[in-house]
């Protein structure tokens, strides 16, 4: 056993369960409270800017194992077989998207704090607007790396 290789496949599945799982609290149980009106504002906007700067870390850490875990996976082997190349290709699409959402919820609250700072008073939540998307691609994700992860060649 290469303990190397299991210590990287361990941080890229716990940057996973970090990032789909804080996506499925938010859709789960933060949606419900701010529909209902039960939870304060300002403590909500606290809780999602905190943890969109997690999911920010859980992304590099996610591309930087994922790339280890390729190279590990490929060891030994000349070329994948094409399958496995296009389930792959369809999970790396996924992630690029969902990471693409999560910078532009850093791109939207420099805007949201730029206008709180010139008065205009619009209380946005940064980080939600893709929250769902975020969630329903890291099933589909998860369920593509199961399907790579038993892949036989």
């Amino acid at each position: 056993m290469n303990f190397s290789a299991v210590l990287n496949h361990w941080l890229h599945l716990l940057s996973v369960i970090v990032w789909i799982g804080g996506s499925a609290y938010q859709v789960f149980v933060l949606s419900p409270l701010i529909k209902s009106g039960d939870l304060p504002s300002k403590t909500l906007v606290q809780m999602l800017r905190r943890f969109r700067n997690v999911s920010l870390v859980a992304l590099i850490v996610l591309v930087v194992t994922g790339g280890i875990n390729l190279g590990i996976r490929r060891a030994g082997h000349e070329s994948f077989p094409p399958g496995y190349v296009s389930a792959l290709a369809v999970k790396v699409f996924l992630v690029v998207a969902m990471g693409s959402g999560l910078l532009v919820g850093y791109v939207r609250s420099a805007d949201d704090e730029n206008k709180k700072e010139s008065g205009s008073d619009q209380s946005a939540l940064p980080g939600f607007g893709t929250t769902k998307v975020t969630f329903a691609f890291g099933i589909i994700v998860i369920f593509l790396a199961s399907m790579l992860r038993q892949w036989k060649f």
